[in-house]
C-alpha cells in the first residue's frame, strides 16, 4: 500500500535529470560565454550588457519553475537527487543551491572591495582596477566601467545585503524544520500500520513536502531577483558570471577526478587507522 502511494503518481515523460543537463549545456556553452565576451569587449554598451544578464537572469528563473513542476509530479527526484556528482550534493539546501550560496557570493565581491580599500590606505602605487571576488588579474585589460564596477558600493546596496541575509536567517530555519516535521509524521503515521489511514497521511505528508520544495525555490529566485535589482548592470553580470562558473566548476572533469582521488586517499588512511 504504501509503495504504491510514494510511487503511484504519474511519473514524468523526462527525468529531471535530463532538463538539468540541456540546461546546463545552455548555461555553459551558451550564455556564459556570451557574457563573456561583451563583458570582455573594448566597446561595451550597457544596453547590450543588459540584454546578456536579462537572459542569464531568466535562465536560473526558469531552471527553478521546471523544478516547481518537477517536484509536483515527484518530490523525491527533487529533494534528493541521485543526478548530481559529489562536488554538487554538499552544496545542496532541500534540493537545490542554498540561497545563503547568493549573498555569500555577493559578500565576497564587498569584502574583495573592502580589502582592496585597505590596500589602497596601504600603498599609493596600487592598481587602479580595485578587486572583486575573481583573481586581481582577471581585470587586466578590461573596459573601466567593468574593472570599477564594484568601487564604492552603494549604501543602498549593502543594506539591502544586510535585510537579505535577515530575511533568509527567519525563512531558511522555518522551512527546513516544515520539512523535518512532514518526513517525521510520515513516519509517525506509518507506524500506525492502518493502511487506509497510512495512506492518506502519507499523500497529506508528501503534497507538504512539495509545498516546501516550492517554498524553498520561490526563496531562492526572491533571492537572486533582490540581488539583480538592487547591483547596476555590470555588479549584476559579474556577479551572474562567478554564479554560473562556479555552477560549470561542479562538473569539471579534472576537479572531478582529483576529488575522486581525495575520497579514495582518505577512505584508505581512515581504513589503515582503524586496523591500528
Amino acid at each position: 500500500m504504501l509503495k504504491a502511494v510514494l510511487f503511484g503518481r504519474k511519473k514524468s515523460t523526462r527525468p529531471f535529470a535530463e532538463f538539468y543537463d540541456d540546461w546546463f549545456a545552455t548555461l555553459s556553452t551558451t550564455l556564459l560565454p556570451h557574457l563573456r565576451r561583451v563583458l570582455s569587449s573594448s566597446s561595451i554598451s550597457p544596453a547590450v550588457l543588459s540584454v546578456q544578464v536579462d537572459a542569464m537572469h531568466h535562465h536560473f528563473h526558469s531552471y527553478f519553475l521546471a523544478l516547481d513542476q518537477a517536484a509536483a509530479v515527484d518530490v523525491a527526484q527533487c529533494l534528493y537527487p541521485e543526478w548530481r556528482n559529489s562536488l554538487e550534493k554538499p552544496f545542496l539546501w532541500l534540493g537545490d543551491l542554498h540561497p545563503y550560496l547568493f549573498t555569500n557570493l555577493l559578500r565576497s565581491f564587498l569584502d574583495d572591495q573592502d580589502y582592496s580599500s585597505q590596500e589602497d590606505d596601504d600603498d599609493d602605487d596600487v592598481s587602479e582596477y580595485g578587486t572583486t571576488a575573481m583573481n586581481h588579474e582577471y581585470f587586466l585589460g578590461k573596459p573601466w566601467h567593468v574593472a570599477v564596477a564594484w568601487r564604492s558600493p552603494s549604501k543602498a546596496l549593502t543594506t539591502r545585503v544586510d535585510q537579505i541575509e535577515c530575511g533568509l536567517r527567519l525563512m531558511v530555519p522555518a522551512l527546513a524544520a516544515r520539512a523535518r516535521q512532514a518526513q517525521a509524521k510520515l513516519v509517525e503515521n506509518v507506524g500506525t500500520g492502518k493502511e487506509g489511514a497510512v495512506g492518506e497521511a502519507v499523500v497529506a505528508e508528501m503534497e507538504e513536502l512539495v509545498g516546501v520544495m516550492v517554498d524553498a525555490n520561490r526563496l531562492r529566485r526572491s533571492v537572486l531577483a533582490d540581488v539583480l535589482s538592487v547591483t547596476s548592470v555590470y555588479q549584476s553580470a559579474l556577479f551572474l558570471e562567478a554564479l554560473a562558473h562556479f555552477l560549470v566548476g561542479f562538473r569539471d572533469d579534472k576537479l572531478l577526478r582529483e576529488f575522486a582521488k581525495c575520497q579514495i586517499r582518505l577512505s584508505t588512511d581512515h581504513h589503515q587507522q582503524l586496523l591500528n
